[in-house]
């Protein structure tokens, strides 16, 4: 079953469409775009597609949208700010000579 997608999410894939395709350039006809620019171009759709939906998920879970920067799945990240994690650092223990 396909969903249609809501106005925000079609904006959302519109504008990543665009910017992939002005990347390319748009005088490039899509029949002339390599393997590597259509997958770039599909890429930054779904992405956008992806992106969309989960802003609507976090909107519904009453949780704040996620900016440029922000995402879940930040590597080696344990929750601590800055501040924090500098309390945390690795000492090396002073010889005894």
């Amino acid at each position: 079953m396909t969903l249609p997608l809501s106005p925000d999410a079609q904006r959302a894939c519109l504008l990543a469409l665009g910017n992939a395709a002005d990347a390319v350039g748009f005088a490039v006809p899509l029949a002339q775009y390599s393997q590597q620019q259509a997958l770039h171009v599909i890429d930054a759709v779904i992405h956008a597609y992806e992106r969309q939906q989960h802003q609507h998920s976090r909107a519904l879970r009453g949780l704040p949208p996620l900016d440029d920067f922000e995402d879940d799945d930040i590597p080696f990240d344990d929750g601590r700010d800055a501040t924090t994690a500098d309390s945390h650092r690795c000492v090396t223990p002073a010889s005894n000579h």
